[in-house]
């Protein structure tokens, strides 16, 4: 007899003494940490969130993919604002 089947297996709840955060919770306290900030404080962090952004896109093994996609996008955006104010007589 296998002393661990699905018939002897009893599952208990464990209350622990801690009690961890929802997602809503943790963003609705870092709205609130960033809605505190001066102005000059938001725009230094929001600078620095771009910055990380940057950094992670220039290490990532799909950086020349990425460049050469964005230059694609950039140049078929700017066509299609062409065609836009063509068509309506801009």
């Amino acid at each position: 007899m296998n002393v661990f089947s699905a018939t002897t297996i009893q599952e208990t709840a464990m209350d622990l003494p801690i009690k961890f955060p929802s997602e809503t919770e943790v963003i609705l306290e870092d709205v609130a940490r960033f809605r505190a900030l001066t102005p000059i404080e938001r725009v230094q962090a929001l600078r620095s969130l771009l910055r990380a952004g940057d950094r992670i896109r220039q290490i990532s093994p799909k950086a020349a993919w990425a460049a050469q996609y964005t230059e694609e996008q950039e140049l078929l955006a700017q066509q299609r604002v062409r065609e836009f104010l063509a068509r309506h007589g801009y």
